[in-house]
């Protein structure tokens, strides 16, 4: 009970820090579609028959399910790349200072938030993409029984990963530096709109940083083309080991944030 009270009041907190004018609610509508139909619209010029470079790839026959869950899952992950960055802007409201006051878990209030702040940012591009489905004449080819499945295992992975970066800048004033480094290389290298395979080892290997790649992998292979969980063991086990880390790390790291206010003297960090 009192982890969902936790989820909850994160929620309330986030809406009411990000939505504060019915401008907001406007831009939330229009962006999902100009997000989709700029990505769909990049591969246009380019010859998408079976004789193409990509085919070797995908199947060019499906850009638009391929671009619907690539921006799916990143928008989950992305999402909690926002959550961390406004940190930045809520230590003036003492939300800092709270984490380590709590006589409840910080681990606990630290996934907390990053749920809570998913919870709130993907219902959107969520809708949207149940409309595109609709509207196009694709909801036939998603496996509808594996949705439930995907949906969870993209869920608590964003969580991992969202808790994850909120612990790392608890060390640090400015989180600016996170839409260097997550912003455009995380949607271009984890396959969002281009497959992994078809790059050279070097953006393989930056691919495989950002645990969205391997997410994603396996949401196309349980939505898009049906597969059992007995058929994608392998990938299950190495997201199981990433996630693992991730949260090894976050504990980890939730120890050091507070032996580093401790010894600054800076409990109160706004």
């Amino acid at each position: 009970m009192r982890i969902l009270s936790i989820l909850q009041a994160e929620v309330v907190k986030s809406h009411q820090h990000n939505f504060h004018n019915k401008l907001i609610y406007f831009s939330l509508l229009i962006w999902p579609a100009l997000l989709f139909v700029t990505a769909y619209y990049s591969f246009k010029p380019f010859n998408l028959s079976s004789s193409s470079q990509l085919s070797k790839y995908m199947d060019v026959n499906q850009i638009t399910m391929y671009l619907l869950t690539g921006y799916m899952c990143y928008i989950y992950f992305w999402s909690l790349v926002q959550s961390a960055w406004n940190m930045s802007y809520e230590r003036q409201a003492g939300t800092l200072e709270l984490i380590f006051l709590t006589p409840v878990p910080r681990l606990t209030v630290m996934f907390a938030r990053a749920a809570g702040n998913m919870l709130e940012a993907v219902w959107l591009f969520t809708a949207f993409t149940l409309l595109v489905l609709l509207t196009t004449g694709h909801a036939g080819d998603i496996h509808w029984w594996n949705v439930p499945l995907a949906f969870i295992l993209l869920s608590i992975s964003a969580i991992v990963w969202g808790g994850f970066l909120n612990i790392v800048f608890l060390f640090s004033r400015d989180a600016g530096i996170l839409f260097t480094i997550f912003e455009e290389p995380m949607q271009f290298f984890s396959g969002v709109r281009i497959p992994v395979l078809a790059f050279p080892l070097w953006g393989k290997i930056i691919a495989f940083l950002f645990p969205l790649t391997y997410v994603l992998e396996i949401f196309r292979d349980l939505v898009l083309y049906g597969k059992g969980l007995t058929q994608l063991g392998e990938q299950s086990f190495i997201l199981f080991c990433v996630l693992a880390l991730l949260c090894t790390a976050s504990v980890f790291l939730l120890k050091k944030a507070e032996i580093h206010a401790k010894e600054t003297g800076n409990m109160v960090l706004f």
